[in-house]
């Protein structure tokens, strides 16, 4: 048996930029998270078979998936359990390559903590304590997610980890070529084209993104895989898809600080609602003018902040905080009411009341520059922006306070690096 190598991927929290994410005329701002989807890969002896082998394993829910690859690019799932990103993977890593020999290789998947809740589990640690994960008692399909972009980072982590092997090269190598192929699958095992930035994050870290057109994709999703598929998928991957995904960061100072909120929303069902209010009504123009807006103002205020620290970091460390931050939290109020009147408008609860209660108290903690519901909103999250100095003040206060009780705040951090190889060491013994 070979030795293997592990690639990672962050999670995500959109922070501006929801519904307009969806539209390329509008950028949004990303931060990826330190929560990490894991994947092992060992190349395995094949003999003289042409047959491809992949075997992908989760050992913290119990799964396993194995799939046969043949000299025609056909796919099948010996198990007999489906799981369609694995298959939209394999499908869109396989089309693009077209690999001359066939290869037998062995995934492991991990993810960190925070993708799930935590209940019923046991903890389990790899041979030099570096790496920690929770394996549960329920099959995966069973236990409840956090909405931080799990099945991206999934995606992401398997055609990285294919990618590299069957094409021997570093991931730095062939970053934007994993992210297309990955933004392929992922769609493609969803059935429909959604805005990317899950994908785009996990690959690149922190970023401001816009997205790409769907009709540079659409025309692959649902096809069988043959020569003339895997022709039309390479042609795509090759060619300029016309987004952005530029690097972007917090201030020094300034932490991101995510709470899940104990109930749950339909993101779906939030958006579809949004859209059709969207197509409908000539009045919504001028909600995402005004939102857009807000979030321009935003990212402005954060590039500002940075740019300054950069180019004089005693005169940023040295300004008192009223001053230095009082246009970011004007800005992230005006985020809010943007959000606020697509909820009016739409009728989808975007910034419900609850929400809006739970985001003014947090205003009101030591700290915190102000806060928003992430992503397409609804009862899930809401993330707040604290000052570094105050986090541990911040959460005393909360803790103490009843309107807080169901909120637990995660133990995540901003994340400036996206897709990356791991030191294979630290996963021994698991």
């Amino acid at each position: 048996m070979e030795s293997y190598r592990v690639f990672s991927a962050p999670s995500k929290a959109m922070v501006a930029g929801g519904y307009l994410v969806l539209d390329p005329q509008y950028r949004s701002f990303v931060t990826a998270l330190s929560c990490r989807m894991h994947a092992k890969i060992q190349e395995l002896e094949l003999g003289s078979e042409k047959t491809s082998r992949i075997c992908v394993s989760s050992p913290q829910f119990g799964g396993c998936w194995k799939f046969l690859v043949d000299d025609t690019l056909a796919i099948q799932e010996t198990t007999g359990s489906r799981n369609p990103f694995l298959e939209a993977t394999i499908k869109a890593v396989y089309g693009y390559v077209r690999p001359l020999a066939a290869s037998s290789f062995q995934i492991t998947l991990f993810s960190d903590p925070g993708y799930h809740t935590q209940d019923d589990t046991t903890v389990k640690t790899s041979s030099n304590q570096q790496r920690r994960f929770l394996y549960h008692e329920k099959p995966i399909e069973q236990v409840p997610k956090t909405g931080m972009g799990l099945s991206a980072g999934f995606v992401t982590v398997v055609t990285a980890s294919l990618l590299t092997a069957l094409l021997n090269k570093p991931v730095t190598d062939i970053r934007d070529v994993i992210h297309k192929v990955a933004q392929i699958a992922h769609c493609d095992a969803q059935g429909k084209i959604g805005s990317g930035f899950d994908v785009a994050t996990a690959v690149y870290g922190s970023i401001v993104y816009r997205r790409f057109k769907p009709e540079v994709i659409n025309h692959l999703l649902g096809r069988e895989v043959n020569e003339e598929y895997s022709s039309a998928l390479k042609q795509v991957v090759d060619m300029d898809w016309d987004f952005t995904s530029s690097p972007c960061t917090l201030p020094p100072g300034i932490k991101l600080l995510m709470g899940d909120v104990k109930s749950g929303s339909e993101t779906p069902k939030l958006v579809s609602k949004v859209l059709a209010w969207r197509k409908e009504d000539v009045e919504s123009a001028c909600v995402y003018k005004q939102l857009d807006d807000a979030n321009e103002s935003f990212m402005r205020e954060l590039d500002a902040l940075c740019s300054l620290y950069k180019s004089d970091p005693t005169k940023y460390l040295s300004l008192a905080d009223v001053h230095k931050y009082e246009p970011l939290k004007n800005a992230i109020v005006a985020i809010r009411r943007g959000l606020q009147a697509l909820t009016v408008k739409s009728g989808a609860e975007v910034e419900p009341q609850e929400q809006s209660r739970l985001l003014d108290n947090c205003s009101k903690l030591p700290g915190c520059l102000g806060g928003v519901v992430p992503g397409a909103g609804g009862y899930d999250a809401i993330c707040i922006f604290v000052l570094e100095k105050d986090l541990q003040l911040l959460r005393e206060a909360s803790a103490s306070n009843p309107e807080f009780r169901e909120v637990t705040w995660l133990d995540l951090t901003e994340e400036s690096e996206g897709l990356i190889e791991e030191d294979a060491k630290e996963y021994e013994g698991l």
